[in-house]
């Protein structure tokens, strides 16, 4: 906090944080890291005693009922022949149409993009030049928005870019490819979607950043000399996830974003036409959240959606257990203004999801936890909420305990039967200091693809 009122710690200069920016030249522009302090030293000494003072010694554990917690039922685990080959997961997506899976790994500063068969066999194995977040599909392309810099150093950051990769007609092997984009603040998803209504595709994107980030939309304009119009909606650091919605009914296409970093909440970009958008800030959260992920889904099912909020990020400092990291689900009163309805405690939530698994017309819900307590003697790293009653659901886990440290996860009908499947993905191995006695089964890799079993019955 003291950095951004020009006070620094004799052992961090300010030209050390600046090396730490992404992008230095905004950052200096912004004028973040004052070169001379913006408060007195009594004022600064006086926010510091307030904090120490307010500060708890300690924070409750969030323990789970074992009592209550079931195993998973109704899926069958498969590792796909070829896991071993896979990199350490960034993200997973599915595409009806290619019928494929598609995965991003990392390793180092180095990424790739792996495209999986029906038969859940490499069927390319594409290398990048940094991590790849999010992936779109075209008939013959592929859309990739590459991080740059996952993990930050002081000068080693890159920026992130958005590239195409394409193939010939009738290929299978995507073969060139084209930078679209580049110079992006740690993008962590692309949107490809008409918003403006044209009928043309505008581009969307969450530049997660650092110091500096931005929601960005580069609408398209179908001319030649200029083919798209840039319009940043937000111009800060934090955005982390976004989905275009009619939110007002009005027949135009909302974005809706989830901002973490300092500033943490939900807001709606209305959409007014002619490329224009006002933003309501509908969910506020503290800054110590660590807000991750959300779903819009219509869980009342009285035609308005819904959000399912995740928050659970406890990267940027010594991980410290959470009460307040967990599952939310705000209720929709038909206006979008949302009340919290439910609430399920999960330490380190890094994605969450609903959708109607065993085809009973009600939700489950899936989450993952890249930053559970390890020292807790049970696992809360996924948990998948069988709905019972309205807003009342009986949890339950994986009774087989893998290694796996599960980062990310997708929903969709791997094997073409007809009911949804899940694919988790792992970056790194599980840390099992609990029960280091306990023997965990180990993945050949980090993809591992749960099977539901629903139309098999």
């Amino acid at each position: 906090m003291g950095r951004l009122f020009g006070i620094y710690e004799a052992e961090v200069p300010r030209i050390k944080i600046l090396e730490g920016a992404i992008n230095k030249k905004a950052v200096e522009e912004l004028h973040m890291f004052p070169e001379k302090p913006s408060i007195s030293a009594v004022h600064w000494e006086k926010i510091k005693a307030f904090y120490l003072a307010e500060a708890p010694e300690a924070l409750d554990q969030t323990l789970w009922e074992e009592s209550k917690i079931g195993h998973l039922e109704g899926f069958e685990m498969v590792e796909p022949k070829e896991n071993g080959k896979l990199q350490n997961i960034t993200f997973l997506k599915t595409d009806s149409n290619l019928k494929g899976i598609y995965v991003g790994g990392a390793s180092g500063e180095r990424g790739s993009l792996a495209i999986l068969n029906n038969d859940n066999r490499i069927s390319q194995m594409i290398p990048l030049p940094s991590a790849p977040t999010d992936v779109a599909f075209g008939k013959d392309e592929l859309s990739i928005t590459l991080a740059g810099s996952l993990r930050l150093s002081p000068g080693k950051n890159k920026f992130g870019d958005l590239i195409t990769l394409f193939r010939n007609p009738g290929d299978l092997q995507y073969s060139s490819f084209r930078k679209f984009l580049s110079q992006l603040n740690r993008p962590v998803q692309t949107v490809f979607e008409d918003i403006n209504g044209n009928g043309l595709t505008d581009i969307l994107i969450a530049e997660f950043g650092y110091y500096t980030g931005a929601l960005t939309l580069f609408q398209n304009t179908g001319k030649p000399e200029q083919p798209y119009k840039k319009t940043t909606l937000k111009n800060v650091s934090g955005a982390i996830h976004t989905d275009v919605q009619d939110m007002n009914g009005d027949g135009k296409k909302d974005i809706i974003t989830l901002f973490a970093q300092g500033d943490e909440g939900i807001s709606i970009f209305y959409n007014e036409g002619e490329g224009q958008f006002k933003e309501e800030r509908v969910l506020r959260f503290p800054p110590t959240y660590g807000s991750v992920s959300f779903d819009l889904v219509d869980f009342n099912q009285d035609g308005h959606l819904d959000i399912l909020y995740g928050n659970g990020d406890n990267g940027d400092y010594p991980p410290i257990s959470k009460p307040y990291h967990g599952l939310r689900i705000f209720e929709n009163d038909g206006e979008n203004n949302f009340k919290q309805v439910y609430f399920f405690p999960m330490n380190g939530v890094n994605k969450c999801a609903a959708a109607d698994f065993d085809q009973d017309g009600q939700l489950e819900i899936v989450a993952v936890a890249y930053f559970p307590d390890f020292d807790l003697p049970g696992r809360q790293d996924f948990v998948y909420l069988k709905q019972e009653a309205p807003y009342a659901y009986q949890p339950q886990v994986l009774k087989t305990k893998l290694d796996a440290r599960w980062i990310t996860f997708e929903i969709g009908d791997i094997d073409k039967d007809g009911d949804l499947d899940l694919l988790l993905g792992s970056n790194g191995k599980y840390d099992n200091k609990a029960n280091p006695s306990e023997k965990l089964k180990k993945l050949n890799g980090p993809l591992l693809i749960l099977k539901n079993l629903k139309t098999q019955k």
